[in-house]
Formats: structure tokens, sequence, C-alpha cells
């Protein structure tokens, strides 16, 4: 249990306890954060949630359940026991892959526990809102009052523009087929470096084996180079840590983005706060058009032609977009100024229990 020292006076320390809350997901940033939704657990863990007790249940399927404690596993014998002991104050699932309908433990939390939940798309048809005091979602095809429609986040401690020699284009995140990561190489040298000499740095580990040595066949440490480990591209060290990244942001002429769809892409988040020109060719629905559109180069709506014929007309063009000012609305301060006034507006009532004024009061 964390402490805090508290109020000081007539001789006598006083402790406040920080209160609990959990965050449940089927993505852990331990050891490494290696995608959006590890980021995110990790950024809410440490800045978001800040005044809370965190523990974090690492649960799904096909998955070794595990309780952590700031990236300390917990014991358990009974896990549900385990969980309703602890007395969080809310529960916030990030995108979960589970069974609501029909699963022994997420049922009885949520019945005991207030919670939230949040998803890329609202509604998905896995998950049911009635089992949460509210959801959270980069979109929202069924707004309404228990909906908060918020994008991605960026910690600007770590992602600040500090721009260096610009000598490479680089493109962060897996390497998989949903990132179209193998098109983005195919005919990188002939299109992009032999005209334009801006070699290609992948950062970034694979989860799909097969589909990273296609890509990996293109490696040629000149006019493309990788980060991950060819021999064992899930292993940690195939990744790179934040402030890594944000170095080679600063570094990069042009950041890039082959996906052909993204609900957000905190990546591309991180790499506009060190002001560097994002080009892209997809699908970005976290995003309204009217607003995201000037500060990128290239497609939000959806995939047209190759993300090569857009990175060529960008360097052609010399086109350069600093995002840096209109990104900080998505900074973490930003973000929990408007998630933790909607989750402490709810949690003043659960199954017809009221919660203390005090408490309510200082959730946020």
């Amino acid at each position: 249990m964390r402490c805090e020292v508290g109020n000081f006076s007539r001789g006598e320390i006083t402790q406040t306890v920080k209160r609990k809350m959990l965050m449940v997901s089927s993505d852990s940033p331990y050891p490494v954060v290696v995608g959006g939704f590890e980021r995110l657990i990790a950024d809410y863990q440490e800045h978001v949630f800040h005044d809370y007790d965190v523990h974090h249940l690492l649960y799904g399927y096909d998955l070794e359940t595990q309780l952590l404690h700031y990236g300390s596993p917990v014991p358990f014998s009974d896990l549900v026991g385990t969980l309703l002991r602890e007395e969080f104050e809310f529960a916030y699932f990030v995108n979960p892959a589970l069974n609501f309908d029909d699963n022994d433990v997420i049922i009885p939390l949520t019945e005991r526990t207030p919670s939230f939940c949040f998803l890329q798309r609202h509604p998905e048809t896995a998950v049911s809102d009635a089992r949460f005091k509210g959801m959270v979602t980069h979109f929202s095809e069924r707004p309404h009052p228990d909906v908060l429609r918020l994008g991605g986040s960026c910690n600007p401690a770590i992602f600040y523009k500090n721009r260096q020699a610009e000598d490479f284009v680089l493109c962060v995140g897996r390497i998989a087929p949903e990132k179209n990561t193998l098109e983005l190489v195919r005919d990188y040298k002939q299109k992009i470096y032999a005209r334009y000499g801006f070699p290609l740095y992948l950062v970034g580990g694979a989860h799909d084996p097969e589909y990273f040595r296609q890509v990996w066949a293109y490696v040629d440490n000149e006019s493309v180079f990788c980060t991950a480990d060819p021999e064992r591209p899930v292993a940690p060290h195939s990744w790179r840590s934040s402030a890594e990244i944000a170095r080679l942001c600063n570094r990069a002429r042009m950041f890039v983005i082959a996906s052909p769809s993204e609900s957000f892409c905190i990546a591309m988040v991180e790499a506009m706060s060190c002001g560097t020109t994002c080009v892209v060719n997809g699908n970005f629905f976290g995003f309204e058009e009217h607003d995201l559109q000037p500060h990128v180069f290239g497609n939000i709506t959806g995939q047209q032609g190759s993300i090569l014929d857009v990175l060529e007309q960008a360097l052609g063009r010399d086109v350069r977009i600093d995002a840096s000012a209109w990104v900080g609305k998505y900074s973490l301060a930003a973000t929990r100024s408007r998630l933790m006034p909607f989750i402490r507006t709810r949690l003043h009532t659960h199954n017809g229990v009221t919660t203390t004024s005090v408490a309510a009061a200082s959730a946020g």
C-alpha cells in the first residue's frame, strides 16, 4: 500500500492512504511498450491516474492472468476475492478482449466496482454498455451522455520539439500486415532513397515472424534500417524507449505511416509533438477530418494509391508541417482534464448507493 505524508500540525504526522483503482486489459506495458495500448496504460498509470494507487489486471483470451502493482506481480489464490477485497474505487477497462456475457471474474468485478471502458470504436458488439458507468472511445456511432469521445495522449515532458539534423525518414510501430510495412519498404530504395538520399528507419518489433521475414528482405542497412532483432523480432530489445523515439523524431525529416486504417495513432501524435512532418495514407477515424487534415500531408479518410507515392510528393514539394502547437490538445494534462471529471461525476452513485461527497470531489 502506497502512503503519502499529509498535513503536519501540532507535532503529529497524518498519513493519507491513496485510493485504489484497477486497470484491466489484454495488453501490458511490461517489460516494454510495444504499441498504443501499452503506451496508454503506462501513461495513464503514471500521469492521468497519478493520485490513485493503481493495480493492473492482465486478462483475456489465451493469456496468463496476472495482477500487477506497478509492474510487480501480486500473488493470489482466489482472483475474484483478491480483487473485491482491494475495494477499488473504480475499474478502467482498456480495449478488452474478453467475454463479458459469461465470465466468472469480470461479472462479479463489474457488479461490485464502478467500471468504465475504453474502446477504439463504440459500440463494440462484444462489450455491453450496461456493465459500465461510462464508455470512452476514439469514435462513436452511437453517442450518448455516458460516452466520452477522447483522443489519444502524449507526454510533452518526453516528446517536445528539439530539432536536429534531418537525415532520415522514420516509421515507428509494429512490423505487421495491418501496418502495411511491406508496401513501404518494397520499392523504397528505388523510389525514395535513390532520388532524395533519405534512408528509412523502421523502429519497432513484430509479432508475425513470417511477415517480418518478408519485410526484413529489404533491410540493407543503407536504404532501409530496422531496430528489430532478425532472430527474435518479438524480443523486448527489438523496441525502443519513449526517450529514444523522441530523439529519433527530432532527427527525422519526415514521419511516415503506411497503415490503411488507424483509430488514432499515438506514434503520430508523438512525432507531431517533436515538430516532425507526418505523411499518411489511410483512414484516421479517431480524428475529425477538418481538424486533422491541415496538420498532416496525405490522405486521412482512406487509402489512395501507394504510401510511397504520397511520400514522394511530400519530399518533392519539400513539405514542412509543424503541428507541435496544435497537438498540445492531446497532452496528458489535457486528457486528464477531460477524463477525470467524466469519471468523477459517474462515481456518485453505483447500484443505487451514493458515495461520499468528499471522495467524489477529490477524484479529480
